[in-house]
């Protein structure tokens, strides 16, 4: 078995490079547990209970107006639905034969294009598990859980195509109710979508021709910095885009900025849905996916005469999404030369890039005077509807501002406005209307931050297997088949292929590289299953599987099919794949090793039937290797704080001179009060604090040299911490 170091062979985890190309999943994701719906039709399914709402023509109009009449930028194309539907009162319960409690509940609007849902109050118990989907369960989108839960009770979720969306509720038989679940919102949206497409976004397309993809582009900066981009989907149907931002601290602490048009109150971050590496596997490529998303945030500060809005995310960025948080500058200075990444329409990620400098501009009676950047004219691309929020960047990769709007577009890309990010960081003194409260906690008063990858090592440490030896020729073999190869569709069938694996030291697997060589696609919908087996001999037990749509491979090359989720095997493993026999045949194969002598290593196992190795299966005419190399790793990095907590809570720095921060494990959903106490017992100070803190600020100027004790009260619990001021 080869194996070479990820840092040199695959560093195409931080930045797409020639040569490999990322593949994403085929349905959508946002943080959940394993499990399934229950099938469409069972033995005595109840009917569903469906709830029909009807949208007039003219609302549909008025959506349409009222986005395009706008100098801002926001993207909307439906309309949010008061709903209230709560389980005990309306849908339809069944109890199956193990005594699992089902509940489904379906609704419809003539017309929808996407559906999805806001539920408030969301709060269930343990064990419960919650889906969606659409009729025909060609989407799912769950399983969701008690992993879901927020203090603020609210719960949104991701998009179903189609005018129907139905809801399921398992509860097992040791789970005496649910909990709160209320559909309290149906959102639908009428975005034009062209039938004829496969999509697995609804907005994929939808931006104008003139819109440059993401991975067109392949400099290397604009490879790392497109991981700070967000697209944001807000009050059901709404999108914008967002950046998130690195701090002082560099602690990967989850702050995104956007326009304040298009969030600017608690409610609408907490039911705002944040979506990462949604772009285009390859340039001018098909859909990409949203697999990558979590739901909720709360408002650090916002200001609508600056029109910015600084969140948290409420749950944590995985691994696996490749946050990267951006660099700033919040210099006065006009940047040389700028380009913005953002989500016009709601769409793939896309770049526009201006090569001249930036001016210092008013955008308008609304927003203070000359806070804006100006865009004369787009070089390259340009913003729509959907790009508001969307950050742009000077020359050194750091952030400068945030688009708010303009008149650029695809016919005539001049005059954009971008607030300036010097506006937003410590004009207003209020924490709650300023940027620097949030992003420099050390009080460094630094101009410039560069930008922050928390996993930039991890990548590094990781292994591609292969058996395929670097001397040995990658060839396509048919011999003896009618048509096709060895290792792909062919005359017999074969359906199921699978490279062996023994003796491996690494035990994560977060991918897998399919050496492609043909790739043949008769239908846009055709598709593979890539497989993970766990066994010794031959491939059984699957541990792990992700389908993948043909058309989006590509034919002499490498392509990377990263997992949604971290894979664990043991010492032995087969990876691998499972094609589907259409009319008319696809002709899909990947590159294998050429013909070994007899007697020599065969790796490659082929199932007809039954599984056997390609050796056994051919008598003795091919010994090789296919072409699919697993991506391993020894451990994965957890996504808390970079801090060793020996407790709840921790004090830094510690002694403290002017002010000190009290660091929680885990971000706090109930309100924090904050005693401070001397060592002879006396009360200092006592501050009051909102929920969703993670981290608080102690001014200790005022303190005299000496130990102190903070009493922090979290709801009905009671912490007590030492801290040392020091002069």
């Amino acid at each position: 078995m080869h194996r070479s170091g990820l840092k040199g062979h695959l560093c195409l985890f931080r930045l797409i490079l020639a040569g490999f190309l990322f593949i994403s999943s085929v349905v959508n994701g946002q943080l959940t547990r394993p499990g399934n719906p229950l099938p469409v039709d069972y033995p005595g399914l109840k009917p569903v209970e469906i709830h029909e709402f009807q949208v007039t023509e003219q609302e549909k109009r008025n959506v349409a107006v009222t986005s395009r009449d706008s100098r801002l930028k926001p993207a909307s194309s439906g309309i949010l639905i008061e709903t209230g539907i709560d389980p005990v009162y309306a849908g339809t319960w069944d109890t199956l034969k193990n005594n699992y409690r089902i509940w489904r509940c379906a609704f419809h609007v003539k017309g929808a294009h996407l559906m999805s849902l806001i539920f408030k109050p969301y709060q269930v118990k343990k064990g419960v598990r919650v889906f969606l989907y659409d009729p025909d369960q060609e989407t799912v989108l769950g399983a969701f859980s008690e992993l879901n839960n927020k203090s603020n009770l609210v719960f949104a979720t991701g998009q179903i195509p189609g005018e129907t969306i139905v809801v399921e509720v398992q509860v097992p038989p040791y789970v005496d109710s649910p909990g709160q679940i209320i559909i309290s919102h149906v959102g639908c949206d009428f975005t034009g979508i062209d039938d004829h497409k496969t999509l697995k976004d609804g907005w994929f397309g939808q931006s104008g021709s003139c819109n440059i993809d993401i991975n067109c582009v392949e400099d290397p900066a604009y490879q790392l910095v497109k991981n700070a981009t967000v697209r944001i989907v807000f009050m059901g149907v709404e999108r914008c885009s967002g950046t998130l931002l690195n701090n002082t601290l560099q602690d990967g602490r989850n702050y995104l900025l956007t326009a304040a048009h298009c969030i600017h109150t608690e409610d609408i971050a907490n039911t705002a849905i944040f979506y990462f590496s949604y772009e285009s596997p390859y340039c001018d490529g098909p859909d990409g996916n949203s697999v990558k998303s979590v739901s909720g945030a709360t408002l650090r500060a916002t200001s609508t005469n600056l029109d910015f809005s600084l969140l948290e995310l409420l749950e944590p960025v995985p691994l696996l999404y490749h946050p990267y948080y951006a660099g700033w500058d919040n210099s006065v200075d006009p940047p040389a030369s700028a380009y913005c990444i953002h989500h016009p329409q709601g769409d793939v990620k896309k770049i526009s890039i201006e090569n001249n400098p930036l001016r210092i501009a008013n955008f308008g009676d609304v927003y203070d005077p000359y806070t804006h950047w100006l865009v004369s004219r787009w070089e390259s691309g340009t913003t729509e509807a959907g790009s508001s929020g969307g950050g742009i960047f000077d020359s050194n990769n750091r952030l400068r501002g945030s688009l708010t709007g303009g008149e650029a577009n695809c016919n005539n890309s001049v005059n954009d406005y971008f607030q300036m990010f010097t506006y937003e960081w410590n004009v207003n003194p209020s924490p709650s209307n300023q940027l620097a409260y949030w992003l420099d906690p050390l009080d460094m008063n630094e101009m410039q931050l560069n930008g922050f990858d928390p996993y930039a090592g991890f990548w590094s440490t990781g292994d591609t297997l292969s058996n395929i030896m670097p001397a040995e020729e990658l060839v396509l073999d048919g011999s003896n088949l009618s048509w096709g190869s060895w290792s792909g569709h062919n005359s017999i069938p074969i359906r199921q292929f699978a490279e062996h694996y023994s003796s491996v030291n690494k035990n994560k697997v977060l991918g897998v590289i399919l050496q492609v060589a043909r790739n043949d696609v008769a239908q846009i919908s055709s598709r593979l299953t890539v497989k993970i087996w766990q066994d010794q001999v031959l491939p059984g037990r699957v541990i792990y599987e992700k389908e993948i749509i043909l058309a989006d491979l590509v034919a002499n090359r490498d392509n990377f099919i990263e997992f949604d989720s971290v894979v664990s095997i043991g010492g032995s493993f087969f990876a691998g794949y499972e094609l589907y026999y259409d009319s008319p045949a696809d002709t899909f194969s990947t590159f294998m090793a050429g013909n070994r002598q007899s007697g020599q290593e065969n790796t490659a196992y082929v199932y007809d039937f039954q599984w056997q190795s390609l050796e056994s299966y051919t008598s003795g005419l091919i010994q090789t290797s296919f072409g699919i190399m697993p991506v391993v790793f020894d451990s994965i990095p957890g996504t808390g704080p970079p801090f060793e907590f020996t407790s709840e809570i921790i004090v830094h720095p510690n002694p403290a001179v002017e002010f000190c921060w009290l660091e929680f494990k885990d971000i706090q959903d109930v309100p924090v009060s904050l005693s401070v106490f001397n060592i002879q017992g006396e009360l200092i100070a006592k501050k009051e604090y909102g929920p969703y803190q993670r981290s608080i600020r102690l001014e200790t100027a005022g303190f005299r040299k000496g130990i102190y004790i903070i009493r922090v009260l979290r709801g009905d619990r009671s912490d007590t911490v030492k801290m040392v001021v020091f002069r």
